[in-house]
Order: C-alpha cells, then structure tokens, then sequence
C-alpha cells in the first residue's frame, strides 16, 4: 500500500538538510511518495542576507561555536557543510522549487529532487546567496536543469500561488518551525532520525 508523506521544509534549515537525508534513507525501498511543504522560516531576511551574528542577536548564542559544532555532526552524518558567515533568504528557491515541481511530470520528480539537494549544497556547503538569480541559475545548472529561465520561473504566478498556499497550508496545520513531517494522522516533529521517520512510516501501516 502506497503512502503520501508530507515534510514541511526550508532551504536555510540545516536540521532540515538533514532531516532531507534521513528522509531518503527512511522510505528506501518503501512505496512511499513525498509532498513538500515549503514555511517561511526566516521570510523578512534581506535579498542580500545577514550575517549570523545579526541573525542570532540577543540570543545568547555562540555562533562560531555552534557552528563549528553543527558543521561537525554534518561531515559525521556524510553532509557536506563549509564554514558560513551569513544566512539568505530562501523565498526565490522555495518558489523555483515550486516551479520545477509543477513542470516535472516524472514519477520520481527527478528534476525537483536534484534542485532540492543541489540548493542545500550552495547554501550550506558553498555558502551562496541563494536568493540571487544568477546564484539559481548556476543551482540549475549543476542540477543538469535544462531550458528553465530563472526569470520568467520566478514571474510565474502559478507558482507563486502554490508557494503562497504551501505557507497558508503551514499556519492551518500549527506548523512553527522545520523539519516536520505528517502521514496521515501522524506527526514527527523535529530531527529525529532515521528510526523515528520509520516507525512514523510504520504506524500508518505503510510498507
């Protein structure tokens, strides 16, 4: 029996990244198809960024700690992750995402599956301004995305509409922060790893 699993996600979330993985690892084998919702983690983040000190101001963080941290457990997990300074915003990846999944007929969703990873390496791994057009054009191309205009992607209103919706679909379902992840009447919330994702998959009866 076949399932749809839902995963509320953003591309600025590196829980989310990984969770990305675990996901995959998750369903391997198991006829399972995956809906993405896209939240608006960070959505008043200037196109040209801010730096993670300004990000995490006044909240007692040690940012080259926690990161240095965070980038460690990422390599441990098999994830590529550099050295970031700064945080984008992921409004114009979300959208193209949509896009790519509105035009992207297979039934893996071959070429939105290569977009996803290939924006979670830019920003996570290169550090990229992902908010930058010329930065998703170069995304699609390392995605082998061939004969989509980042432009006149981004004009599209359809997606928009569907990138809108996704953020309306988060506020109905209480969804505050990323990664979360629903089957049917079941939900994980947070990064909790391979086996939790499993027996949410199982307690659907899914397989």
């Amino acid at each position: 029996m076949s399932g749809l699993l839902e995963m509320f996600t953003d591309f600025v979330c590196p829980w989310c990244y990984l969770g990305e993985k675990q996901l995959q690892q998750a369903i391997d084998g198991r006829d399972i198809v995956v809906r993405y919702v896209y939240f608006p983690l960070h959505p008043e983040t200037p196109i040209d960024g801010m730096t993670l000190q300004q990000l995490f101001a006044g909240r007692n963080v040690d940012v080259e700690k926690s990161q240095a941290e965070l980038g460690k457990m990422m390599r441990d997990e098999g994830l590529s992750y550099g050295l970031r300074t700064h945080t984008y915003n992921s409004n114009a990846a979300q959208h193209l995402a949509k896009y790519l999944e509105m035009i992207d007929t297979g039934v893996e969703a071959e070429i939105a599956r290569r977009f996803r990873a290939e924006v979670f390496l830019a920003y996570f791994a290169r550090g990229e301004n992902i908010a930058r057009p010329d930065v998703l054009a170069d995304i699609l191309l390392k995605a082998g995305v061939e004969g989509v205009e980042v432009q006149q992607a981004l004009s599209d209103t359809a997606a928009s509409g569907e990138l809108t919706a996704d953020w309306e679909y988060c506020r109905n379902n209480y969804v505050t922060s990323v990664p979360a992840y629903r089957i049917g009447g079941n939900w994980v919330r947070g990064c909790g790893g391979v086996e939790v994702l499993e027996s949410l998959i199982r307690a659907e009866h899914v397989d």
